[in-house]
């Protein structure tokens, strides 16, 4: 299809970010308000703007080319489709500036009498001062200030300002043109914003005949009212502006609602009236969904907020009429509508308790009992720890409110928020990757201010031990005499000290069967109370600061030694390079671990290895699982990608620099992958041993006594581990 070539005379060409590029000139022909542009015949984009004559009977244009990473391109042919699909070409850009001032200069001094025009189109680049939304460019601000100083007029005052709970604005004053009803203004403080407006006048006998009192409402996140200059808007015969009256009354917080409410009944034209109505319909810190007089009741049963990630809310919305058009979950800054995304729940309960109510009788059907919600909402960053939010009911007629106080992210609380989520939803997948995985990250990321661990010695002192092992127990046991007694027969730890690390789930008894192990088997005890660890792992890291020797020891409560000199064999295996396939390990630092044995002395534990799948993909295997221990003979030791956390030899310092850079998990069982691969990218090596071998008992954990959470968790774990190890990172 053959080009049709513009005769055009780009006066301006200016970028206002990296995607959009503004021409002005002159033209022949029209130019689509709105089409595909092409740039080089390849790369599509978006063409915006408008043609005008003027009064010389001269062809103009304005438009702005939306391309994604146009920045980067150096386009020698723009042609821009008809609504027919054919091709206008423009003439080659020579010279795109990027000073919005050149574009207004440009409009000012050939074509003053479209600067209105030219202020509604910079309008229409403006993103509207929303929660979400991106703040514009600073160039794309510029530009408007600038038109907006050329175009707008001045036309009234403003005299009383106020601000809601939610942040939205009060504006009281007098003009001539303010138009009435719902519609954008720009908001000048030290820059420009676009805010929703909506406004009614009102008659005052202090004016002149042409003017009227003003009432309007500013949707959105305004500025302070100290920091307003102007508020711009569109008139029928151009751009106006209220300016700041000199002796302006600024209304304390709280009182904007009030005052706005005493002056509903005087506003005139009823549509207007209607807005204005609608707009100081706002929260202001009551619950109001009892009151209404419709069939529609809400609960709530949780509500967390992690800050700098997000909200959870779980509960029910009573509606057999259909009367809600929207839930929305309003604060400072945030604005996320949840109704579209949440998922339902069946709520019998509710339906049972409104049985008897007559606002529903009739309406509750049998079965019907879809009442409850479990929804997500991001939140922007910045937004102050103390935030207010609330639901917003948006009904057939009118709102309502209902207060959302938070919970903070305690480990009871995000315990309770994945027991809420179920698991088999369709788009469980999306929920953990959008919401719960980045919300579970950022609340264990958050400063904690733990109890300290504090050491207790016990039984008989060793100056300079061997080795530290560190025995974590979480898990409720009040016993691990047998552990000890089996430690204290094998001359290997006759001058280790043993570090049991005693976590928030320890048993009150525990400590004393300890004390007087300790002092029995004549062994060296450090008692580490930890009542802030929540998992092994965490235990850990609280009593590893207390740790002595250059070597620590990992030995979980269900590992069991089955013979002595066990210990030695991991201590050669570190000291020396070992023949085989790990000819190229180096001497230090190792992370080494014994083969581990069910109780029927088949294979729990023999390394765990890096598996690439057709797609790419890396998963981790142990090997030899479930296997016949007679498997293992003549077997070398072996390289592998992730040693045993449950019983491993390695050194204290490089155990220190794993452990701090550790990921966040929900589940202890990726904690030790993760421990093995951040020992391997500190610069050390797995190494796993198939001829020192140790039973590891099956124990029951908190997880097994719930199915949901144990599947939650699985899944936010697997997303976590995800985003910690890409398959490309862990294949290298």
């Amino acid at each position: 299809m053959k080009d049709r070539a513009a005769k055009a005379d780009i006066t301006a060409a200016v970028l206002l970010d990296e995607d959009t590029l503004v021409l002005f000139g002159a033209i022949d022909q029209p130019l689509p308000a709105d089409g595909v542009v092409l740039l080089d015949g390849t790369v599509e984009g978006r063409f915006t703007g408008g043609c005008w004559t003027d009064g010389e009977g001269e062809g103009w244009f304005l438009g702005a080319i939306q391309v994604d990473g146009l920045v980067h391109m150096r386009p020698s042919r723009i042609e821009i489709l008809d609504a027919d699909g054919k091709r206008l070409a423009l003439p080659r850009l020579s010279n795109v500036r990027t000073n919005p001032a050149h574009l207004v200069t440009a409009l000012k001094g050939n074509q003053p009498d479209a600067l209105a025009a030219a202020l509604d189109f910079a309008c229409t680049l403006m993103p509207p001062n929303a929660a979400g939304e991106t703040a514009p460019s600073d160039r794309r601000l510029r530009l408007l200030a600038g038109l907006a100083q050329e175009a707008s007029r001045p036309d009234g005052f403003v005299e009383v300002l106020g601000r809601f709970r939610d942040g939205a604005l009060m504006v009281q004053g007098w003009s001539r043109g303010f138009p009435c009803g719902e519609r954008p203004v720009v908001v000048e403080t030290e820059g420009l914003r676009l805010h929703a407006c909506a406004a009614a006048a009102f008659h005052r006998a202090d004016l002149p005949g042409d003017a009227s009192g003003l009432l309007a409402v500013l949707d959105g996140s305004v500025a302070a009212p100290a920091a307003i200059r102007r508020i711009h808007y569109r008139a029928a015969d151009g751009w106006r502006h209220l300016a700041l009256f000199e002796q302006r009354t600024i209304l304390g917080d709280g009182v904007a609602t009030a005052h706005a409410r005493d002056m509903l009944g005087g506003l005139q034209d009823d549509a207007a009236r209607r807005a204005v109505t609608r707009a100081f319909a706002r929260y202001n810190g009551v619950e109001t969904v009892s009151r209404l007089d419709a069939p529609v009741r809400i609960g709530l049963d949780m509500a967390l907020r992690v800050p700098g990630a997000g909200l959870f809310v779980c509960g029910w919305l009573l509606d057999p009429a259909g009367l809600v058009r929207a839930v929305t979950l309003k604060g400072p800054g945030l604005c996320a509508r949840l109704d579209g995304e949440w998922t339902r729940s069946a709520r019998r309960d509710v339906s049972d308790a409104f049985a008897g109510d007559p606002l529903f009788a009739g309406r509750l059907l049998p079965g019907r009992d879809a009442h409850g919600f479990t929804a997500f909402a991001a939140e922007p960053a910045g937004l102050p720890a103390a935030a207010e939010f609330h639901l917003e009911l948006t009904l057939e007629e009118g709102v309502a409110f209902l207060p959302l106080p938070c919970q903070p992210p305690s480990s009871d609380a995000l315990r309770r928020m994945l027991g809420a989520v179920n698991p088999d939803s369709p788009s469980i997948e999306r929920i953990v990757a959008t919401h719960l995985g980045p919300m579970l990250r950022a609340a264990g990321a958050a400063p904690r201010d733990p109890a300290a661990a504090t050491l207790h010695p016990m039984g008989r002192t060793v100056k300079a031990p061997r080795v530290s092992v560190i025995l974590p127990v979480t898990d409720g046991r009040e016993d691990i005499d047998l552990n000890l007694a089996r430690l204290a027969n094998d001359p290997d730890f006759a001058e280790a000290e043993l570090l049991v690390a005693a976590g928030g789930g320890a048993h009150e008894r525990l400590a004393g069967m300890v004390r007087q192990a300790a002092a029995f088997y004549r062994l060296s005890v450090g008692f580490v109370a930890a009542p802030a660890a929540g998992d092994p792992f965490e235990a850990i890291a609280a009593a590893l600061p207390h740790a002595r020797a250059e070597r620590v020891l990992l030995l979980s409560p269900s590992v069991l030694p089955t013979e002595r000199g066990w210990l030695s064999a991991l201590e050669r295996a570190v000291r020396k390079p070992v023949a085989g396939n790990v000819a190229t390990l180096p001497m230090e630092p190792v992370m080494v671990s014994p083969t581990l044995l069910y109780e029927d002395h088949s294979i729990r534990f023999a390394g765990i290895v890096a598996v690439a799948g057709p797609d790419g993909a890396v998963t981790y295997e142990r090997r030899f699982a479930g296997y016949p221990r007679d498997w293992l003979k003549e077997r070398d030791p072996a390289a592998v990608d992730a040693a045993a956390a449950d019983c491993a030899l390695l050194p204290r310092e490089l155990l220190a620099r794993a452990l701090a850079g550790g990921g966040r998990y929900l589940g202890a069982g990726p904690k030790g992958l993760d421990l093995s691969l951040r020992v391997r990218a500190a610069g050390g090596a797995c190494l796993w041993l198939p001829g020192v071998r140790l039973v590891a008992v099956d124990e029951k954990t908190p997880e097994d006594h719930d199915p949901r959470w144990r599947r939650m968790s699985a899944l936010v774990d697997r997303w976590s581990f995800a985003e910690n190890w890409p398959a490309a990172v862990v294949a290298a």
